[in-house]
């Protein structure tokens, strides 16, 4: 290969790396436009991009901002999140008040992590009777973790699971 077609090559690259990365830009202003207007799923996709610091730092603070935000308009997969993050806070109250929002949903990982606070009395006393039946709702829609966990319950042989916190 000669080097007028090494040249030609690497312009090819960076003019492609170039168009996905103002790709990207414009799907981050668009998310971000979207999650000013008002729109729910823009809001939580925002959420997420501060959680984990896609294309940016990580920044917690305007991760649960906008986790709220999204959360109080109805999300489920927010309402979700927003309990987990209070429930990494320790705040367990808050953290059992939005999982039982998206529980009452329908949202698997929240009825699983309903299930488990109300297992180990956090947030609420053990309740035993809900755990089961919130375990039971997430595990007849396939969430694993609850199946497991509900078999536990009634095997005391079974070990729990390695992490007692939910996701």
């Amino acid at each position: 290969m000669g080097s007028k077609e090494k040249h030609v090559r690497r312009l090819v690259w960076t003019a492609m790396w170039l168009a996905a990365s103002f790709a990207h830009v414009a799907q981050a202003d668009a998310v971000s436009r979207a999650a000013q207007a008002g729109q729910a799923q823009a809001e939580y996709a925002l959420a997420l991009r501060y959680e984990q610091g896609a294309g940016a730092a990580p920044n917690p603070a305007l991760a649960l901002q906008w986790t709220r935000r999204a959360a109080l308009q109805g999300h489920a997969a927010a309402q979700n999140n927003l309990g987990a993050l209070y429930f990494e806070r320790g705040n367990f109250r808050q953290a059992l008040h939005w999982y039982q929002r998206a529980a009452q949903k329908g949202y698997a990982d929240a009825q699983f992590n309903l299930a488990l606070l109300y297992e180990l009395g956090r947030g609420a006393p053990p309740n035993p009777e809900k755990a089961i039946y919130w375990y039971k709702l997430a595990a007849a829609h396939g969430h694993w973790n609850a199946q497991y966990n509900l078999a536990r319950l009634f095997d005391d042989d079974l070990p729990p699971l390695p992490s007692p916190s939910p996701p």
